[in-house]
């Protein structure tokens, strides 16, 4: 009896330690493909995710980069089409100055209206018509109007509407809604949600599902359960990040394009005020002096 049950003792030790040697390989193996499927299944929405995100950013810097080269490629053109102007009317009544003189020297009487007609006509004269003109028109003059523009249209010059609209579609700018995007996505940047679904669907990190799940502390039901909840959390908050990014983005690229097409309108309009108050004044001098005014057509805006 004693020998009896000496043999099933030995045979329990025997078959404990064949069971420590050798663990259940076939279900482990089963396991550690749903471990490494989970993982596949991270890395190509991450892939996706990222590459939606990186083409996204690619659209946002060509557009601004189109508006940016229209913008100034208009701002040019005005600013040409007025210089010209003021440069054939400077040589056209400084011609008409020289033709007065002449016709009416010696006359006392128009002797001051003359001088007068020549401080008019004179755009380096403070104040007077010609030189309101040619400073309206001058980008480099502290708030004229071109200055004006020029500025709102520069994206180096802080807080001008191109400075606001380059800033917010930088990615590198701190809290630009380019920069929350893409920390968004980041797989590294520490509590984003791409970066807790990451840790989440890694056996590595300390106390993911994944991870307590390899070392035997909760079941494959368990884990999946866990994991489930995790991947739609992420998920949605990316989702609904980037969506809010996006319109971020548009709301700031429609507005910025709306006022500074309004205020390009404004500038056409002032510019052309000033011009139209130049010549009239010049005019009606002229028309005290001679009888005669000048003739003029519209150069920006085409009067009603």
């Amino acid at each position: 009896m004693r020998l009896v049950r000496k043999s099933v003792l030995t045979l329990c030790s025997l078959l404990l330690a064949v069971s420590v040697l050798f663990p259940q390989t076939t279900v482990h193996a089963a396991d550690q493909k749903w471990m490494n499927q989970v993982w596949s299944e991270y890395k190509s929405y991450n892939k996706k995710t990222v590459n939606a995100y990186n083409n996204y950013q690619k659209q946002v810097d060509k557009k601004y980069k189109v508006f940016y080269d229209a913008s100034h490629a208009s701002l040019d053109q005005l600013e040409k089409k007025v210089l010209e102007d003021q440069k054939q009317w400077d040589e056209k009544l400084q011609a008409d100055l020289d033709q007065l003189k002449l016709k009416y020297e010696g006359n006392r009487d128009l002797k001051d209206k003359l001088t007068q007609y020549e401080r008019l006509i004179n755009p380096s004269y403070l104040n007077s018509p010609m030189w309101k003109y040619a400073k309206a028109a001058d980008r480099d003059y502290l708030n004229s109007t071109l200055w004006k523009l020029s500025k709102e249209m520069n994206e180096d010059y802080l807080n001008s509407l191109m400075w606001t609209y380059k800033k917010t579609i930088t990615p590198s700018y701190l809290n630009s809604a380019a920069w929350k995007f893409s920390k968004m996505v980041s797989e590294s940047y520490l509590n984003s949600p791409m970066w807790k679904l990451r840790n989440g669907s890694s056996t590595s990190y300390l106390n993911s599902p994944m991870w307590k799940y390899k070392q035997g502390k909760i079941s494959k039901a368990t884990a999946k359960s866990q994991y489930s909840k995790l991947f739609k959390e992420q998920t949605t908050a990316i989702s609904k990040g980037n969506a809010a990014r996006k319109s971020e983005i548009t709301k700031m690229a429609t507005g910025t394009q709306k006022k500074i097409g309004e205020l390009y309108k404004e500038t056409v309009i002032t510019l052309e005020t000033r011009r139209e108050e130049a010549l009239k004044s010049i005019s009606d001098l002229r028309t005290e002096i001679t009888g005669e005014g000048l003739q003029w057509e519209a150069l920006l805006v085409e009067k009603p």
